[in-house]
């Protein structure tokens, strides 16, 4: 049999969804659809309400009244406030965790840095950070500022493990603690530039912002360089 003719017998020979299935699987995209918009009612109106009161002030009943679904609904999905809001930070802390990979792992440098066509550094991760910010600035004051968050945390410890494995690879301690004083150096500095963005109402772009961010970052790398320019 030449190849011609075993395509095409492989080609009639694949499986067909029956009507029966069809309609089946139709029904589970439905369904998939209609929980992502309960999810996303549910977390958009916890935000709503953190930005009001504590966590521990708000209840399931409030919470569904104003996300217009049920208690019912609202148990299908979640144990409790404190569980939808686990969630929602598991949700945003999983983006950055992939924006710090991104920056500490995917690069020969300590930093994934770029350099555009008129010259200028980049650090293309951190400017999704401030985008993400801009575009989800209710959530983000939410988990920047709400006591019950342990979103920073969780940030600031990913970074610090993600970077030190890293900089493990060097197999010098002097290095490997200049790297350390580095990374709280430039973490304790970007969040407050962070927090201050938001305070003030985000007078400045996300492009301002984040060149003040990165020139901030680039300028404190430097005191590094004598420690690790041979091994990064």
């Amino acid at each position: 049999m030449n190849k011609n003719k075993l395509s095409s017998a492989t080609k009639h020979s694949l499986p067909h969804l029956s009507a029966q299935e069809q309609v089946k699987q139709a029904r589970l995209r439905r369904d998939d659809r209609r929980t992502r918009r309960t999810i996303g009612a549910l977390q958009n109106s916890l935000v709503k309400l953190l930005l009001k009161k504590p966590l521990r002030e708000i209840t399931v009943t409030e919470l569904t009244e104003s996300a217009d679904i049920s208690r019912t609904t609202f148990y299908l999905h979640y144990t409790d406030i404190d569980d939808l809001f686990s969630s929602l930070e598991d949700t945003i802390f999983k983006r950055f965790e992939r924006i710090i990979h991104d920056t500490l792992i995917d690069s020969s440098m300590i930093l994934h840095i770029k350099v555009d066509k008129t010259g200028n550094v980049q650090l293309p991760a951190l400017y999704e950070v401030f985008k993400f910010i801009h575009d989800n600035t209710d959530l983000c004051i939410v988990l920047l500022t709400n006591p019950d968050s342990t979103f920073l945390s969780r940030i600031w410890l990913e970074g610090y493990t993600t970077l030190m494995n890293k900089a493990a690879s060097t197999h010098d301690s002097k290095v490997n603690r200049s790297i350390e004083y580095y990374y709280y150096t430039v973490s304790s500095g970007v969040r407050g530039l962070i927090e201050h963005w938001l305070e003030s109402g985000m007078k400045e772009s996300v492009d301002e912002v984040y060149r003040l961010a990165t020139d901030f970052i680039l300028h404190n790398l430097t005191f590094l360089q004598r420690d690790f320019k041979h091994h990064f």
